[in-house]
């Protein structure tokens, strides 16, 4: 099947003649920029598309890519099942950022301002093979001084995806207590968390991000070196993109809509519940450029991937450093 008015074959026609739309199962989550696609308000060409939401914590614990034709993941798993040679491909769509300078936390009576204070420290974690971890540690060890092997790392529950910790880093796993309990006990230095945790949410005074100036640090970094991290992709079936690679581009498509719709209800229409949104949307433009969120295959997102894939390889996510071509659906460079 092909989608409506693609200049390829005509898509079928039901019985009534009216043009017959291609069913697509889609799983994401729930954002702002996900929503128009959730709700209808954006419709993918040629696609009669039946989206589900999940907590977004799902994308990292389990393959929920084998139970839809499309899914949002994250990226860490999607590359070690790619290097696996799973049956998922993804298109350029990055529905997640993440400031991963915010999840670095020590005590507030702690004397650790920056990474390289961590060296010969004890960190706790969720579990050490999360996207945002991975991150962490890259960006870490390429630009602040700190690598891996240069601390102990306490993790609460059993790696997953498949991942095994190289041996070169001094671990531990400590089941039973969070990362957070072990960071107010003293039972570790800093932790580094995928979400932002209850204490700090509920500005307890015990507990500060690493950097004392973290939201400066993040902003600095950007401007010099380009590099706002995307933590999940979209992935699709293999087999689709085969027998119908219009839908790639269409959902693509669908996804940047969503996006614009997305951001003018928020610029324009007020829908987002910050008194002062107007102000937090032009100190991100300022930042981040009038598109933060943008997806594609363009310089900036290229040179995200592109460095995140060296950092897998370096961490043992993947066997070898997949070039981009490999990662993405044929085509999707030029979009």
């Amino acid at each position: 099947m092909s989608p409506p008015d693609s200049g390829a074959a005509s898509a079928e026609k039901n019985s009534d003649g009216a043009q017959s739309l291609h069913p697509i199962r889609m799983v994401v989550a729930d954002y702002d920029r996900t929503r128009p696609l959730v709700d209808g308000r954006v419709k993918p060409k040629g696609i009669d598309l039946d989206a589900k939401v999940l907590w977004v914590g799902d994308f990292c614990t389990r393959p929920v890519y084998e139970e839809y034709d499309a899914a949002e993941i994250s990226l860490s798993w999607y590359l070690a099942a790619r290097d696996r040679g799973e049956p998922c491909i993804a298109i350029p769509v990055f529905p997640l950022r993440d400031p991963i300078w915010a999840f670095m936390y020590v005590r507030a009576d702690s004397p650790i301002t920056r990474p390289s204070d961590l060296i010969g420290k004890r960190i706790g974690v969720q579990g050490y093979r999360y996207t945002v971890n991975l991150w962490m540690r890259g960006l870490c060890k390429e630009y602040y001084g700190f690598s891996p092997e240069q601390a102990t790392w306490v993790s609460s529950e059993v790696e997953g995806a498949g991942y095994v910790v190289p041996a070169n880093i001094p671990m531990e796993l400590g089941v039973g207590k969070s990362p957070e309990d072990r960071l107010k006990d003293g039972d570790v230095d800093a932790i580094w968390l995928p979400r932002v945790p209850r204490p700090f949410q509920n500005r307890e005074p015990w507990i500060r991000r690493l950097f004392p100036d973290c939201q400066g640090e993040v902003h600095r970094f950007v401007k010099r070196t380009g590099i706002l991290p995307f933590s999940h992709a979209v992935v699709m079936s293999v087999d689709l993109v085969k027998r119908e690679p219009w839908i790639a581009k269409s959902l693509y498509d669908a996804f940047v809509e969503a996006q614009r719709v997305a951001t003018d209800m928020c610029r324009i229409e007020k829908m987002i519940s910050y008194v002062d949104s107007m102000f937090i949307l032009e100190e991100q433009g300022a930042a981040y450029g009038p598109d933060p969120f943008v997806h594609g295959l363009g310089a900036d997102n290229r040179r995200v991937m592109e460095t995140f894939v060296r950092y897998a390889h370096d961490q043992g996510y993947i066997s070898r450093q997949l070039p981009l071509e490999e990662l993405f659906v044929p085509g999707s460079f030029s979009w």
